[in-house]
């Protein structure tokens, strides 16, 4: 529990502080005066004031804020216009600047992580005629873990034909009439095992269950930068399609709230560190994406607000806003329930899949050698790879 607690401190402490310094920034370079620079919300616990800004760290680190001087919006029957430092008086593009500054900076961390990963990790090899014929894992229930594979074994031969890359080993599994006889190797010996005919489904005739053991090849300083951008890219652009998608299908979206993300962190604490510095990657990217859809008090919605003022040289009303504001309030804390629902839902109440059957749509469809179409998968991400 005390490790889970950590763990959601050490996720979600820099994707605020970086969403927060963002915003900071822009005010910096806009000439806006900061008031606060606040990490955490509730009793402050330590502060320092230096120049015109106090900066605090605050009883609750789940959150923080950036408060710039002044309001917002000036009232329009203010008797004085707003000072040079204050908010309100700079051009529509600083205040819009300054708005989305705090999600590109979640998209800057997550794509330092992206390619920091992929620069000590690697990529996988794509191309099936490069890869090794080596078990990486096997699905209970199917002719490889019945006959006794073992995760490691290296496919020599198959009913006799030499087997060199795992692109030789579909066609050959194929090809079976009956039996198939398998050489493999297993550490220092050299094994026939034989999959039984009996032992094969009779809708998957040629799948025997086996996953492909990921080969990761090095990656460049700057290609890996590339891909790290292009990872951000990549699952911005899947997140929203999948959105669009189960919209248009009037489908329910699959949404994790608070529950969830909570979950997920809790499960990644007690796995690998390269998945877990990949799950911060991907929660600041998500923070980042959402904080710019145009929903009234979300960044996206202010910077929508200013974008217009851009456009037509004028503000919305105060009423308008304040109307605006309180609708993007309540369709926030209606998103926050929906997507809490759905995590007890998913998590409490789902019923369990067999562990057979789950292990068996473990295996995705063998990768193509298109190496830019898979570039977004991490070391940890690699398919696994059937052989059918």
């Amino acid at each position: 529990m005390l490790l889970s607690a950590l763990a959601v401190i050490v996720v979600l402490s820099p994707i605020v502080i970086i969403h927060e310094f963002g915003h900071f920034l822009a005010c910096r370079l806009t000439g806006i005066r900061v008031n606060e620079f606040s990490f955490g919300f509730g009793k402050i616990l330590w502060h320092k004031k230096k120049g015109d800004t106090d900066y605090q760290i605050r009883a609750i680190p789940f959150g923080g804020f950036v408060e710039p001087a002044g309001q917002m919006f000036h009232p329009k029957d203010a008797t004085e216009p707003p000072k040079p430092y204050e908010f309100a008086a700079k051009k529509w593009y600083a205040k819009f600047f300054m708005v989305v500054n705090g999600a590109l900076f979640n998209y800057v961390l997550a794509a330092i992580i992206f390619s920091g990963l992929i620069y000590v990790q690697g990529m996988p090899e794509t191309d099936v005629s490069k890869l090794p014929a080596q078990v990486g894992a096997l699905s209970e229930n199917y002719p490889a873990a019945k006959a006794g594979l073992q995760a490691g074994d290296v496919i020599l031969t198959v009913d006799g034909k030499t087997i060199s890359s795992w692109q030789d080993l579909t066609p050959a599994v194929e090809a079976r009439q009956k039996d198939l006889l398998l050489t493999v190797k297993r550490g220092e010996e050299t094994l026939q095992v034989t999959l039984k005919d009996q032992d094969f489904l009779a809708d998957k005739p040629y799948i025997i269950g086996i996953m492909v053991a990921p080969v990761m090849k090095p990656v460049g300083f700057f290609k890996s930068i590339g891909l790290g951008i292009y990872q951000c890219w990549y699952w911005t652009k899947f997140s929203l399609v999948s959105l669009w998608e189960s919209l248009t299908h009037k489908k329910a979206p699959e949404l994790a709230g608070p529950i969830g993300i909570v979950n997920i962190i809790h499960k990644t604490a007690h796995g690998e560190l390269s998945n877990f510095i990949f799950l911060i990657g991907m929660l600041s990217l998500a923070v980042g994406m959402f904080n710019l859809f145009p929903i009234p008090i979300l960044d996206g919605g202010y910077a929508l607000v200013f974008l217009l003022e851009g456009l037509t040289g004028k503000l919305p009303s105060e009423r308008v806003v304040n109307a605006a504001m309180n609708c993007g309030f309540y369709a926030l804390i209606l998103l926050v329930l929906y997507a809490s629902y759905s995590d007890v839902k998913r998590i409490f109440l789902a019923p369990k899949a067999p562990a057979a059957e789950a292990s068996a749509q473990a295996g995705a469809p063998a990768a193509t050698a298109d190496e830019e179409s898979h570039s977004a998968t991490t070391a940890k991400d690699a398919a696994p790879q059937e052989a059918n």
